[in-house]
């Protein structure tokens, strides 16, 4: 019986690493989704600096490619607008190139102020 317990305690460890493991991907840690130099450590039109090593994953912010009603990454305070003419830009929040009519659940309204 100590043989199966410490077999079942092993099992719950391993499944609770792995769980912690996925966790931590979501979060960000490092991966800025490969954007261009020019927004590593952008700044956003809401006056965010743009951190590589604290962004969330496309997945886990809710990413959508379209716009929703009048939210859009354009008019969001984390948007970071497009530096090198090619019709994306980034944000301080999200990994990636990102698309200025898209929009996800990290949105928040910038009024220009």
């Amino acid at each position: 019986m100590d043989d199966q317990q410490f077999t079942r305690r092993r099992f719950v460890a391993g499944v609770t690493t792995a769980t912690a493991i996925a966790l931590a991907g979501c979060s960000g840690g490092g991966d800025d989704g490969g954007v261009p130099e020019a927004y590593r450590t952008a700044t956003s039109i809401g006056g965010d600096q743009r951190d590589p090593d604290s962004l969330s994953g496309k997945d886990a912010a809710s990413y959508r490619d379209s716009p929703s009603e009048d939210r859009q990454c354009s008019n969001c305070r984390f948007y970071v607008e497009d530096r090198n003419d090619d019709g994306v830009g980034a944000c301080t929040r999200v990994a990636g190139e990102i698309e200025p009519d898209a929009y996800c659940a990290l949105y928040v309204r910038y009024d220009g102020t």
